[in-house]
């Protein structure tokens, strides 16, 4: 049985921002802070300054005129060179990291040897990035499945400081399935590139398979990786639903979302739908339009509680005070 709790922990902190003390970017402020945001880190890992040039915008950063956060793409090849700790690289301490495998090992009966060691790497990094900077600050308790999770400077185009800061996540990974789970053909409305991703994820759910941002689908069972590209998940789906979608409706929330209701049966959308709501109801983001009459009209039977909807959503009137 899929464990929802397990998947909605880590959704918490993948849909959106986990500090409260951030804003929204203007779009012509993106390439300047995250100029500024590669010479910090640079200064605190000077030996990993040419790797931090890679860093590619995923999700809305640079579609939208504004812009809730920055996701940044980043090899995890720069962490795990020859499939080893780069220790001496990072200067992070090999005993630290022996210690936190060995706790993480103890925690999780079922998580990975590379998770388990990515984890600790991401941790011991994010650690030192947080301790060395007075610009950036780093949600350690977050940040460790995959993802830095932190609070930095915005700057405008001529490089001056804005006085307010942006959520920037070093989302670490397969760069081309990392693109790929960041994607959305459309931003519109309310929709952002989380909502095509959530839903993409609610669907493999459904049939027992855990969808991760940054590594690909596992069979929940058997714990066997099923897709670590693009091409494999499309073709997964497409077997586990005998579907017959395309890249492009896969690519774009309003396509998919338009062929599963033409698609699938009544009951097997709702339950897509219930799961997909539940996932959306522990993500910081709005509920798209489309939907949010089947979310009131269903509330009180899939508990939803409203928590994290942002002060503009038309269903802030029907959050559930802790």
């Amino acid at each position: 049985m899929i464990k929802l709790f397990d998947i909605l922990k880590q959704l918490i902190v993948e849909g959106g921002n986990v500090f409260d003390i951030t804003s929204s970017i203007n779009k012509e402020n993106i390439e300047s802070t995250v100029e500024k945001f590669v010479d910090e880190l640079s200064r605190i890992f000077p030996a990993k300054a040419a790797s931090f040039k890679s860093f590619e915008k995923l999700g809305s950063a640079g579609k939208k005129d504004v812009s809730g956060d920055i996701d940044l793409s980043y090899d995890v090849k720069n962490i795990f060179p020859d499939g080893k700790p780069d220790f001496q690289g990072w200067g992070v301490d090999e005993g630290k990291y022996n210690e936190k495998v060995a706790l993480f090992t103890k925690r999780s009966k079922t998580a990975s040897v590379d998770k388990i060691q990515l984890r600790a790497m991401i941790e011991l990094i994010g650690e030192k990035l947080d301790e060395n900077s007075s610009e950036i600050e780093v949600d350690t308790k977050s940040s460790g499945n995959g993802s830095i999770f932190c609070s930095a400077p915005q700057y405008g185009p001529d490089g001056k400081p804005l006085g307010i800061n942006v959520q920037t996540d070093i989302n670490i990974g397969n760069p081309e399935w990392l693109r790929f789970s960041y994607y959305s053909n459309t931003y519109a409305g309310n929709v952002k590139g989380l909502h095509r991703t959530q839903l993409m994820l609610s669907l493999f759910a459904n049939k027992g398979k855990s969808f991760s941002h940054a590594t690909g689908v596992v069979d929940r069972e058997t714990g066997e990786k099923e897709a670590s590209n693009p091409q494999e998940a499309l073709a997964l789906l497409n077997k586990l639903y005998g579907f017959d979608i395309s890249q492009d409706t896969l690519n774009d929330y309003f396509k998919l979302e338009g062929y599963l209701k033409s698609n699938v049966s009544p009951e097997e959308y709702n339950a897509i739908m219930d799961r997909y709501l539940k996932i959306l109801d522990s993500t910081r983001a709005d509920i798209p339009d489309n939907l949010q009459q089947y979310w009131i009209d269903n509330q009180s039977r899939l508990v939803l509680k409203g928590k994290f909807l942002p002060d503009t959503s038309n269903l802030v009137k029907y959050k559930v005070e802790a």
